[in-house]
């Protein structure tokens, strides 16, 4: 029967999908719900005694949808059973015993879907309203009495015989639903003798299977709600001579009694109360789980067999932690203490003791979890959590992956994060925490995680002043580090909040701002503190270069990083005076420039710009960078020029600044990168054609050592290495270990070949490489054929050609003159290789020098041709010079770039219909015609894709002037055109074609304008 029983609940389950599906897709066609099409298929007539076939049909749907995985379906069809069977004046008792008996107490054995669920639900009801306030058991149904329904749940919920193991555990789950039926429906204390019925009942079952405990036990917890004081007492004397009391079951079940009833009268043994301070010491070993499997006897009472460790929290906790949430409510003022005193004895001592099994501590850090979950309602939980032994464990568990529980400590990791990140005010608590008290100042690095890095992310406005408090300590030697490590800790600490997107409102002081407050920290610590040990100073100095280069980059955060330099005081050798004095000067200049007293709408962007390049000469002069006296005096001429309340007093001032930047994107540097980058969009409507021209002229170097001479007079250390090799670097080849420190560095490592595409280059490179490898072979042939001579030997390949040996030994005189032309060979072999190296350094130095000048055109570019500036045409040629003559792709596949852009800013600055300055049309035609003879000195698609672009954006210029110059650039096409018909020159076919098209775009333009 089993079996049978078993293929039709599978069979009811495969005919259930589609039918779900179905309504899926109706509810979809019709947006609605299947709440709303149930009422009116399911019929709630009542249930007759001799049932036709299509009632039995009827009943088998009404079943199968009360096992629905649908929440609404099951109620729909357990309100459309109710009815039937209890609606109006009732069915008739067989018939109620029928559906009882075949249909729902047998019902709650099965596994099928959500069966147990929706049976229970018509359970419940049908219960309450027999015996309950309607009590038609006593008018109407009098045949059904509670011990008969019992006694039917009990028959049909029995297991009996030798059943598979699956079945029994149906069975003895169904049994389990069945009971908690009973109590959900509050029949049970009307009369006393119910409740002891099923709790006998439930004390049997839980000795069938270790697994039932815990289940028969939340029935107990959840009767205690329906019980009166006198009731729970004499359960309470039940359970203790039962020898559930200490028990984890017997804990909840004692604390949900002692919640509901304080005052009631609890059996002195085995405790009164488990959570007083009298039975800590014994409640350990209970919630544990680590009594021994046994049934004896033991002082009169009998001792409860111990369930195996389960992954599963067991309920008892829940209810310890409703129980202290309910003293924090009520405002005792011990609440705090109790729980204290409780972590400490029971889960720190009792989970997390160096003696505790594996399987105690994985239940530790689930305990832990469930109470940092809970700590938003119950504030002085969070505090008490992070004990000695739990801390230990987590750092021990979380630090090598080998460990048997690291992934648990992990998870429990992960729950801080994430209880931080939904109640930021959480930080300071949890950071004290985990770096002091029983933590460790350097957790990140002891766990090998990033915990620290991550809280410190949800840092806020409110909790910054608090947070600095906890990481800045008075005396380091409480960090238990040296004074080395804790200052690195100290710095990547203040590194990572200086990284915190501002939330600050404009005009609110540093001080309220999280990055604001933290790059002035770490100012100060780099550039201020006299306890920092001397060996770290770059390292912090380069770090907080670091931390100013991602302040840059976020224009709300300038003055954060103007502030933090103000705040520097740093000893300056008193005996340059004149450094001291220059210094001091550049100080007055930063006040007034961040004076908002001296703005003008006009002045207000190129005076902030003037003011970060202030901070960071003074950043660096500190840094003891050489060249930063003479940027001192370029600064003061353009501070000065840029004196007047407008734009135009500041005459020249474009000049001076391109050459300050251009010495600036020549470091390897990212604050310089980007600070450069900053400026220069500030004062790009200040760029004349003599700045223009200084901005581009490095564009036509040689990609060599000729052309590094050219650019840079000095031997300048920064450019020696077109990788970012500076004395930032090696400060910080500790730092450089992990990703995470990398990214710490100011020092600014490029990939040339990724600078601008992916793509590499079609023909060039691979001529290169292969006369490369041809010298190279040469090289070493000549090396093997020196060492031949010398040695008197020969390669292994020649031995045919070799004359034999006359096996004679050298003597020491003939070994010494040997030696030294060998050192001679070697010496040559290596200057050979380090010349090498120069040249290829050279070429990565000029090509990593363009790429930041073509980031400065691509800004001014960008801004000044969608203001439609006739300065903007000039940057035309130079890039396309640059296209044609470099030998790096990605040089010039960013040049290209930035003459498409140039055209689309263009396009839309005239779209727009934007009042746009007067061109020189002339100027215009004759930069047009230097465009076509631009297009037939080289004829690869690139730079005729290029070339055509920016003719047409010129040739558009002039068609729409007013002084129309349409026919003459016409004209200029067709006699190019034409030469390039007669083979006077090669151009690519493409040229014309876009022409073409742009000529058809305007023609079908001017038919629709005309239609209109």
């Amino acid at each position: 029967m089993g079996s049978k029983r078993k293929r039709a609940a599978n069979q009811a389950t495969g005919d259930n999908q589609p039918s779900e599906k179905r309504t899926k897709k109706d509810s979809a066609a019709t947006s609605g719900s299947t709440k709303t099409k149930t009422p009116k298929v399911l019929d709630k007539s009542p249930f007759t005694e001799h049932p036709t076939v299509d009632e039995r049909r009827r009943e088998l749907t009404l079943y199968d949808l009360l096992g629905s995985e649908d929440v609404s379906e099951r109620i729909d069809a357990a309100d459309a059973i109710i009815s039937g069977l209890l609606g109006g004046d009732g069915v008739p008792e067989p018939v109620l015993l029928r559906h009882l008996e075949k249909r729902l107490l047998r019902g709650l054995a099965s596994g099928r879907n959500a069966s147990r669920l929706g049976f229970s639900l018509v359970l419940t009801e049908i219960l309450g309203q027999l015996f309950g306030e309607k009590d038609l058991a006593g008018s109407k149904y009098t045949g059904l009495t509670f011990e008969s329904l019992l006694k039917i749940l009990i028959e049909k919920t029995h297991t009996g015989g030798s059943v598979p193991g699956q079945q029994e555990r149906e069975h003895y789950f169904g049994q389990l639903f069945g009971i908690e039926c009973f109590v959900r429906a509050g029949i049970l204390f009307t009369d006393k003798t119910r409740w002891f019925s099923i709790l006998d009942i439930l004390l049997k079952l839980s000795e069938k299977k270790s697994w039932l405990k815990s289940q028969c036990g939340y029935i107990i917890v959840q009767a205690m709600a329906f019980m009166k004081r006198r009731t729970a007492e004499k359960t309470l004397v039940k359970l203790a001579e039962e020898g559930v009391a200490k028990t984890p079951e017997g804990v909840g079940i004692w604390i949900a009694a002692l919640d509901r009833f304080p005052d009631m009268q609890v059996p002195s043994q085995p405790w009164r109360n488990p959570l007083a301070a009298t039975s800590l010491t014994s409640l350990p070993t209970v919630l544990k789980d680590s009594g021994r499997e046994a049934t004896t006897e033991q002082n009169g009472t009998k001792k409860q067999k111990q369930g195996n460790w389960t992954a599963q929290l067991h309920f008892v906790w829940d209810q310890i932690l409703a129980h202290f949430i309910k003293l924090g409510a009520e405002d005792d003022a011990n609440a705090g203490e109790q729980f204290t005193e409780f972590w400490d004895h029971v889960v720190d001592e009792g989970f997390f003791s160096y003696s505790s099994s594996d399987s105690q501590k994985f239940s530790g850090f689930m305990i832990f979890q469930k109470m940092l979950e809970a700590a938003p309602s119950c504030s002085y939980i969070l505090e008490s959590l992070f004990s000695k032994n739990m801390m230990l464990c987590l750092m021990n568990q979380a630090s090598q992956e080998d460990r048997y529980l690291h992934r648990a400590a992990l998870k429990a990791l992960k729950a801080i994060e994430t209880s931080v990140e939904k109640e930021p005010s959480f930080l300071p608590v949890i950071l004290q925490q985990m770096i002091s008290k029983h933590g460790m100042y350097n957790f990140d690095q002891r766990t090998s995680t990033k915990t620290i890095d991550k809280l410190l992310q949800n840092t806020t406005p409110s909790t910054i002043k608090p947070v600095l408090k906890l990481l800045k300590l008075k005396d380091p030697f409480k960090s238990g580090l040296d004074d080395t490590k804790y200052y690195q800790s100290l710095g990547n600490y203040l590194f990572r909040l200086a990284s915190v997107p501002s939330e600050t409102n404009e005009g609110e002081s540093s001080s309220k701002s999280v990055p604001g407050s933290a790059i002035k920290a770490l100012t100060e610590l780099a550039y201020s503190n006299k306890s920092v040990p001397e060996s770290i100073k770059e390292a912090l100095r380069a770090k907080s270069t670091s931390a100013f280069a991602k302040l840059v980059r976020r224009p709300e955060d300038f003055g954060h990083l103007c502030n933090a330099i103000l705040s520097i005081e740093s000893d300056i050798d008193e005996v340059d005076e004149t450094a001291a004095s220059i210094l001091e000067q550049a100080y007055d200049r930063l006040k007034e420039l961040l004076d908002p007293d001296h703005d003008t709408e006009a002045t207000r962007a190129p005076r902030q710009a003037l003011a970060l390049l202030h901070a960071v000469a003074i950043l660096q002069f500190y840094n003891e960078d050489p060249d930063m006296i003479d940027l001192f005096d370029e600064l003061e001429e353009c501070y000065n020029k840029l004196g007047g309340d407008s734009l135009q007093d500041g005459e020249g001032i474009a000049e001076y600044l391109v050459e300050i930047l251009l010495a600036m994107v020549a470091r390897p540097s990212s604050l310089m990168r980007q600070v450069s980058q900053q400026v220069f969009e500030a004062f790009t409507g200040l760029m004349t054609a003599e700045a223009l021209k200084l901005l581009t002229d490095p564009l036509v170097a040689d990609e060599s050592a000729k052309g590094q001479q050219a650019l840079f007079s000095t031997e300048d250390e920064d450019m020696q290495d077109a990788d970012g090799g500076d004395d930032d670097e090696d400060d910080n080849d500790a730092a450089h270990k992990s990703d995470e420190e990398e990214l710490d560095s100011d020092v600014e490592i490029m990939d040339l070949e990724d600078a601008g595409s992916d793509d590499q280059d079609d023909g060039s490179d691979d001529e290169e490489d292969e006369e490369v490898e041809d010298k190279d072979q040469e090289a070493l042939d000549a090396l093997d054929t020196a060492l031949a001579d010398v040695l008197q030997s020969h390669r292994l390949d020649k031995d045919v050609d070799a004359e034999s040996d006359d096996g004679s030994d050298m003597s020491d005189s003939e070994m010494m003159a040997v030696d030294e032309k060998l050192s001679e060979i070697f010496k040559l072999r290596a200057k050979t290789t380090s010349k090498k190296k120069e040249k290829k350094d050279a070429k990565d130095t000029v090509v990593n020098f363009k790429h930041r000048v073509l980031d400065l055109l691509s800004i001014f570019v960008k801004k000044e041709a969608a203001a439609s500036n006739p300065l903007a045409f000039d940057a035309l040629l130079p890039l396309l010079q640059l296209i044609r003559n470099t030998t790096t792709k990605a040089v010039a596949n960013k040049a290209c770039e930035i003459v498409l852009n140039f055209s689309k800013a263009l396009k839309k600055a005239r779209s727009s219909h934007m009042d746009t300055p007067e061109m020189d049309t002339s100027v215009l035609m004759a930069l047009l015609q230097e465009l076509h003879d631009e297009a037939s000195r080289d004829p690869s698609h690139a730079f005729t894709k290029a070339v055509s672009t920016a003719s047409l954006a010129v040739a558009s210029v002039l068609c729409g002037k007013k002084d129309d110059k349409t026919q003459d650039v016409f004209l200029l096409y067709a006699r190019t055109q034409l030469r390039w018909y007669q083979g006077e020159v090669k151009i690519q076919p493409a040229f014309f074609a876009d022409w073409l098209n742009w000529c058809q775009s305007h023609a079908s333009t001017a038919v629709a304008q005309e239609h209109k």
